[in-house]
């Protein structure tokens, strides 16, 4: 059986959190708060901080949901709400306390399996990058961008189904797999691409100096079939993809078919 998983919520102060994070450099020019986050976290929590998480902000108006002024943090974390709360209380910079929304910190146990064949609905954030190896050292590229260099110009070449081949092999290697079902042309992935754009994110380099790096940022849902339920349990744990610690690779379940 998994260890324990719990899925936190809070609802952080964006603007305290921007101010925060600028004060400390972490704060990019298009406000992106991934780096931001990961520090503030690590400053309230140490070693306990919650990732993978995902920042939530401009969702549209519901009934009995937030307002699209109220951004929403969720994160996995091996630790239960209460324990977290009593490291901020007694080791926190009270400067985090309001930002980070600890006084609205919630949380709930996760199941600590899945059945075999046991499919899924999701949702992720994700990086869809490869590393590669330079002269001096390594970087990543949009896997959509290398599909690209692989055919000629006047060869459409689908980013959505790019990132899902991409995300589906992310998956093998965590217990599971995207479902497909039968369409007009074989077979296709009960995947989407929801949202994509170009994002800069902060990241320290070999000096440990905070560089800007630009890469794609994208927003998946779909079905997924879990294969190996041990496996799928420990990757849900770590997340999917690379940055998982910034923001990224939060897989959110939902109900199959939703």
């Amino acid at each position: 059986m998994s260890e324990p998983l719990y899925m936190l919520r809070a609802a952080p102060d964006r603007p305290g959190l921007a101010a925060w994070a600028a004060t400390h450099g972490f704060l990019g020019r298009d406000g992106e708060l991934g780096y931001a986050l990961h520090a503030a976290l690590t400053a309230a929590f140490g070693e306990l901080a919650p990732r993978p998480f995902r920042l939530y902000e401009r969702r549209p108006r519901r009934r009995g949901e937030l307002t699209t002024d109220d951004p929403v943090l969720y994160a996995y974390s091996r630790q239960p709400a209460a324990t977290l709360l009593e490291r901020a209380r007694a080791f926190a910079d009270p400067a985090l306390w309001d930002p980070l929304g600890l006084d609205h910190l919630a949380g709930k146990p996760m199941p600590t399996t899945y059945p075999a064949s046991g499919r899924l609905g999701f949702e992720v954030r994700v990086r869809p990058v490869r590393r590669r190896e330079r002269q001096n050292g390594t970087n990543e590229r949009d896997v959509f961008l290398i599909a690209c260099d692989r055919v000629d110009a006047a060869t459409p070449v689908d980013r959505a189904e790019v990132y899902s081949a991409w995300l589906d092999e992310q998956f093998g290697e965590g217990g599971a797999r995207l479902v497909r079902v039968s369409s007009e042309g074989g077979q296709r992935s009960c995947c989407r691409l929801d949202a994509f754009r170009r994002v800069r994110v902060a990241r320290r380099d070999a000096s440990r100096r905070l560089r800007w790096v630009e890469g794609p940022d994208a927003v998946m849902s779909g079905a997924l079939e879990v294969t190996d339920p041990e496996p799928f349990a420990a990757s849900l744990a770590r997340g999917i993809g690379r940055h998982r610690a910034f923001g990224f690779g939060m897989l959110l379940l939902q109900p199959p078919g939703r």
